[in-house]
């Protein structure tokens, strides 16, 4: 069963709740808890001592991933008195993932919980995310989609290739705002409004 590697704690010697590594100890399990026995040493200040450390064993959390039109079932290791919340990230079979919905007990959908009340999680795989584009071409427009990383920056006259047309972007809407100069990433964006270059 795998271990936190560090903790946060009270040092003796600062005086303050700092983050403490632990050197060496035994693990052991006692039903649902985990019991590690051994050196600790504060990031702060460097004290070491002996402590005995207790805290319950992390539990497998039923994920489903979604992506385009396909969903999967995986599993997740999280612990019983951690909070997950909604659109926040998760690592799940070393994918990244972003929170779309979380379901505890009745089908009863929550923005965050505490691990231990959740059925479900619902999540997208987050290493792409789909970016609609609206292309004008005189008084007609054509849609496109670009499939990109979510962290990737747009900018209002950059050039852009959608599909088979060569475009330049004049407006980008986001969930929260319209973007007429400076940049926005893909991740927050609607929709990409660009023009034709001839």
């Amino acid at each position: 069963m795998e271990a936190p590697q560090s903790y946060y704690l009270k040092c003796p010697a600062c005086e303050e709740e700092t983050q403490h590594r632990i050197l060496k100890g035994d693990v052991g399990t006692s039903g649902e808890e985990i019991t590690i026995d051994g050196v600790i040493k504060c990031n702060e200040c460097g004290h070491t001592r002996h402590k005995t450390l207790r805290e319950k064993a992390a539990v497998d959390v039923p994920v489903v991933v979604s992506w385009m039109d396909d969903s999967e079932r995986k599993k997740i290791s999280l612990y019983p008195d951690e909070w997950v919340t909604k659109d926040e990230e998760l690592i799940v079979d070393g994918e990244r993932v972003q929170v779309t919905s979380i379901e505890q007990e009745g089908n009863k959908r929550v923005d965050s919980s505490e691990v231990d009340d959740i059925e479900t999680i619902w999540a997208k795989k987050h290493e792409k995310v789909m970016v609609k584009v609206a292309i004008h071409k005189g008084r007609n427009t054509v849609s496109e989609t670009l499939e990109v990383s979510p962290d990737e920056e747009f900018y209002i006259n950059d050039r852009l290739e959608a599909g088979k047309y060569d475009t330049v972007i004049y407006r980008i809407k986001t969930e929260d705002d319209v973007v007429k100069d400076g940049k926005a990433l893909a991740d927050d964006i609607v929709r990409i409004y660009a023009k034709r270059i001839r």
